[in-house]
């Protein structure tokens, strides 16, 4: 039994991770570990956890919210922190408005 609430708890806490990083920007990663910290502790808790293994399964959920959030943030395409523009070999035809004339001729 305490296996399957180790388990609810990390799989919570990633999916929450992982919403996070699709609806909100990096700012919300504080609230969001403080909520899942405190409700883990609870959980832990009221399940007759010791401090040892509630404090590395507290710490085990923080890290995968986290993770969750940046894997999300990196593979969605909307947030282009790899960008897929490629340079074309034609220049624009506006380009030269704040270059001078002066070639030399």
């Amino acid at each position: 039994m305490e296996y399957v609430i180790v388990l609810v708890l990390l799989f919570t806490s990633a999916l929450i991770g992982a919403a996070a990083g699709l609806r909100f920007k990096v700012f919300v990663l504080v609230p969001i570990a403080l909520l899942v910290s405190f409700v883990s502790a609870v959980v832990l808790h009221e399940n007759d956890f010791g401090a040892g293994s509630g404090i590395a399964t507290i710490i085990v959920c923080l890290v995968l919210s986290q993770a969750a959030y940046i894997i999300v943030q990196i593979l969605t395409p909307a947030n282009r922190l790899i960008p897929d523009d490629v340079a074309n070999d034609e220049p624009s035809s506006d380009r030269e408005h704040g270059v001078r004339r002066d070639n030399g001729d």
